[in-house]
């Protein structure tokens, strides 16, 4: 057998439909097994995709035993002469594998292979290629240093960006998203060490190859889609923690001595510099944009009374002493009036932010021209501060969004216009979907690939030119008469301001990734539900601990109004616990996103309880329940049975 291929799945059920679709085309002239460990996913990830893909043995753990070992666990079924660990967020082209077992056998002295890897917009991800995680090299990845020099031999030395991506180089480190070996070797070493549960267990594999003598290759004569890069994740403290929790076993495991002691103390620094942004992000955050924009607008307008009083008064204070009392007071109405004008609605977007900032100027100098006389100092200063504090606070929010403490918004991808890059059949495949969705709206055509023009706005030939002249800002390609080869070719060579997405042939979903902020956008045939948003899953929990506390505080009036009362205090601690939800479905719905035991159903009534409409009305009910989700609904809906809640 030339190939066994390993997939370990956690809830990224659609991620790997796509994947599974690709390496089904890829495997087509070989002799090759596919093995999926699941790690114990609460998506029904088996039971949506065993019926799908027969020729895939699903292996299913109940619980998450982490990414080394579910590798580890598949390597007793695995009978082909080399190994592809592959992550299932990831599109492999068709003759991707024939080219990489080809320079295998080309190249005697490499025992593994990496590849070269693209994200969902197209763009390359730099960790395809990678050094060994020196301390100095550790030191300006986790300061962010490499990131702001990328080609620097010094400063970026961990991945590698100096070396031209588009030549196979020999490397140190591969990345686990596709990692490709002889299984002699893979069995000698004994696969990935399970002291590894995320993160440097690739490093840690990387390095006991080359102990053995061989080399690791950087193969770049093939390109696959990786959607969920290193880039998702590298901004945040967790991440840190867990890259140096690794780095730290990794050091234990091969270093000794003063090289280890400098390596700590390296990864340390790293550590505390990292902590000390995301301490300055989360004051942002938690205090608040507008309490930092009061102090911009008030030490604006200190700043020009001051230097108008310099330049133009020569010198001669004003007669008023009540500055800091009326900035304070101009500062707030500023906020409040520009808040108004939708300056926080869209903190992504700096020129929105000076437009609406201008309405606080306007309103904080009427209000000046209603003060009584002796109260005036100069309408001038209030005009000149109130447009500095609008650039400044404009350059602020320009400068939050370039070190991505702000991220971009999706409001425009709500309404953007796509187009599916497919033949009239897979455009109606994509329909369905987007039907489904609630999307349909937003369809603007298909643009034709095998000549039909029913139903068609363009040549893929055209795209370029398409993507400009209509506006479109969504792309979805289909896999069957476009191959994958073909496509990931294409979105290379496209901008980068539009979102990418893909659906193989015979498939049930759509996937892309274009946002650090997120791990991956997926739409299916199965349904859209607002209730499985992370928005609205967030604000339904603090609703129900919000309704939970409330009750507990007015305990004692409750417990006169609530019929049952043991019942009452028994649901406020389940809900306190995340144990139960107030609001859910009417019975369980296997279908629908998962959510915790409810207490009242979205009719109003308690669970179990007698309704006079049949099963299927029901069903209708949850799911408009769950494609409509909105938590004031539950809010309302608990006002409305307040005498259940004991129930």
């Amino acid at each position: 057998m030339h190939i066994s291929i390993i997939i370990v799945n956690y809830n990224v059920k659609y991620f790997l439909e796509q994947c599974l679709c690709s390496v089904k085309k890829a495997i087509d002239k070989l002799e090759a097994e596919v093995i999926v460990i699941d790690n114990n996913s609460t998506d029904d990830s088996i039971a949506y995709l065993q019926p799908k893909f027969p020729f895939v043995q699903f292996i299913y753990n109940e619980e998450n035993v982490g990414f080394a070992k579910a590798n580890n666990q598949a390597l007793q079924y695995c009978n082909g002469d080399y190994i592809l660990y592959l992550n299932p967020d990831t599109i492999i082209p068709e003759d991707c594998l024939l080219k990489c077992i080809d320079f295998f056998e080309k190249t005697p002295d490499c025992g593994a292979l990496g590849i070269k890897m693209i994200d969902g917009s197209g763009t390359f991800l730099p960790e395809s290629k990678r050094g060994f995680p020196s301390p100095v090299a550790s030191f300006f990845k986790l300061t962010g240093l490499a990131d702001l020099f990328p080609r620097s031999r010094l400063l970026n030395q961990y991945s590698l960006g100096y070396l031209n991506p588009f030549v196979n180089h020999q490397v140190d480190v591969l990345a686990g998203a596709f990692i490709m070996a002889k299984s002699t070797i893979i069995k000698e070493i004994n696969g990935f060490d399970e002291a590894f549960f995320m993160y440097g267990e690739d490093i840690d594999l990387s390095y006991r190859i080359q102990q053995l003598g061989y080399n690791n290759y950087y193969f770049a004569d093939s390109t696959i889609l990786h959607f969920k890069g290193e880039s998702t994740k590298k901004g945040s403290l967790n991440y840190v923690k867990m890259f140096y929790s690794a780095m730290s076993i990794f050091v234990r495991k091969h270093y000794s001595g003063t090289k280890a002691s400098v390596f700590s103390m390296f990864i340390q620094l790293a550590i505390f510099f990292r902590a000390s942004i995301s301490l300055a992000k989360m004051i942002v955050f938690r205090i608040g944009l507008p309490l930092l924009d009061a102090v911009i607008i008030y030490g604006c307008l200190w700043k020009v009374k001051n230097e108008w009083i310099k330049w133009v008064r020569d010198g001669e204070p004003f007669s008023q002493d009540n500055f800091r009392l009326m900035f304070f007071s101009f500062a707030i109405i500023f906020l409040i009036t520009g808040a108004l004008s939708g300056m926080y609605d869209n903190p992504d977007k700096p020129s929105k932010t000076f437009v609406s900032s201008l309405s606080g100027i306007l309103v904080m100098v009427t209000v000046y021209g209603l003060l009584p006389s002796d109260m005036w100092f100069s309408r001038a200063v209030m005009i000149v501060g109130g447009l500095v504090a609008g650039i400044a606070i404009t350059v602020f929010r320009w400068l939050l969004i370039q070190f991505e403490w702000i991220e971009k918004s999706d409001e425009e991808y709500k309404f953007q216009q796509t187009a599916v890059v497919g033949s009239l059949e897979e455009y109606q495949q994509v329909v369905h979907i987007y039907k489904k969705a609630g999307l349909e709206e937003r369809l603007l055509g298909r643009i034709k690939v095998n000549g039909q023009e029913e139903k068609s706005i363009g040549d893929v030939k055209q795209l370029k030119e398409l993507l400009n002249r209509l506006n479109i800002k969504e792309v979805i390609f289909c896999e069957g008469y476009l191959t994958n080869y073909l496509n990931i070719q294409l979105v290379q060579t496209l901008p980068k301001n539009v979102s990418y997405r893909f659906i193989g042939q015979h498939t049930k979903s759509i996937v892309g990734s274009d946002s650090k902020a997120t791990v991956g956008e997926t739409l299916a045939a199965e349904g859209f539900y607002r209730i499985s948003e992370p928005y609205q899953k967030r604000m339904k929990r603090v609703a129900d601990v919000l309704f939970a506390c409330y009750l507990l505080v007015t305990l004692p009036v409750q417990l006169v109004i609530v019929s049952s009362r043991i019942g009452l205090i028994r649901n406020i601690f389940k809900v306190l616990l995340n144990q139960a939800t107030w609001v859910g479905y009417t019975k369980e719905e296997i279908a629908l996103p998962k959510l915790k035991k409810n207490l009242l159903t979205c009719c109003g009534l308690p669970l179990n309880a007698a309704h006079p409409l049949n099963k299927e009305a029901l069903h209708h009910l949850n799911i408009q329940y769950a494609k409509n989700y909105d938590f004031w609904f539950d809010v309302g809906l608990l006002l409305k049975n307040y005498k259940q809640l004991g129930g």
